[in-house]
């Protein structure tokens, strides 16, 4: 466990570490929970000290925080400037390994733009178009793709194997036989 005091001297902060050893085999059988406590007895031993030292009673452990946060509130993009956050008690060790390393990974490509119709795929017009130059009477096309609906014919159309003309007589004879009567 860490503590990162201020240097009463006015130089850099001091970080104060305190560690232990647990022997495994007296937490057989207690798990967790003996583990749990092991900590929080380092914990208030470490306050002790930290307290015992002159600025160091009212510095209060913070647990490191994540990368995200870390980038979200000081946008580094030197490493001078972590370098002097470190300095200035503003980031843990830890917490300047962690930001020194993001720092040095290449930043990840943009993202692909996105193509944005304004007409339903199965009305526009096709440029590399390979459907037959002339219509076909809609009672083939009917027939060779086996149409029920426009929502079909649609279908049809995005994968090019009708004309526009012939999707739009598709869409007339569609439209005329679900209109009211």
């Amino acid at each position: 466990m860490e503590r990162t005091l201020p240097d009463p001297a006015g130089g850099p902060p001091v970080v104060l570490r305190l560690s232990i050893e647990v022997d495994a085999a007296s937490l057989e059988g207690t798990g967790a929970e003996a583990l749990k406590g092991e900590v929080e007895k380092l914990r208030a031993a470490l306050d002790v000290l930290a307290s015992a030292l002159p600025g160091g009673a009212h510095v209060a452990a913070r647990p490191d925080r994540p990368l995200e946060e870390l980038v979200q509130t000081y946008r580094p993009r030197q490493p001078e400037l972590l370098e002097l956050l470190r300095d200035e008690g503003e980031l843990t060790p830890s917490e300047f390994d962690l930001l020194r390393r993001h720092l040095a990974s290449p930043p990840p490509p943009p993202p692909a733009p996105v193509p944005i119709t304004e007409r339903p795929i199965a009305a526009a017009p096709l440029e590399a178009d390979h459907a037959p130059t002339t219509a076909r009477p809609v009672e083939e096309l009917l027939r060779v793709y086996n149409l029920a609906s426009l929502k079909q014919a649609g279908a049809v159309r995005a994968r090019r194997q009708i004309s526009f003309e012939e999707y739009m007589s598709l869409k007339r004879h569609f439209g005329a036989a679900d209109a009211p009567r």
